[in-house]
């Protein structure tokens, strides 16, 4: 799976729309699938996007204010800054944002 990109992603979410847990850690995927992932799958509860290397905080900041219902997200090995994570936490308090422990305070 870690070969999958985003017109791979494109292609799978918009068939998914029910879509409540999803798991492309490892991957190379962008923006451009986060984008799709928001507009495509308002019952996303999780999403595992560990070691996504090309993920910015503007697609992190699309998909939590677009899945309403995300409760957990996992972005170890991301390139995000730190203070991405406590705009996100504002945005969606009740988010756990993994690896635990992150130093967000």
């Amino acid at each position: 799976m870690t070969g999958i990109t985003d017109k791979g992603v494109v292609q799978l979410i918009t068939r998914a729309n029910s879509l409540k847990h999803l798991n492309i850690g490892g991957t190379f995927i962008t923006d451009e699938s986060l984008s799709a992932i928001a507009h495509s799958c308002p019952h996303l509860k999780s999403i595992v996007l560990w070691s996504c290397r090309h993920v910015t905080e503007s697609g992190l900041f699309v998909l939590v204010n677009k899945c309403r219902k995300l409760g957990s997200i996992n972005v170890w090995g991301t390139r995000v800054p730190l203070d991405c994570f406590i705009g996100l936490l504002t945005i969606r308090p009740a988010l756990q944002i993994k690896p635990q422990g992150l130093p967000l305070n």
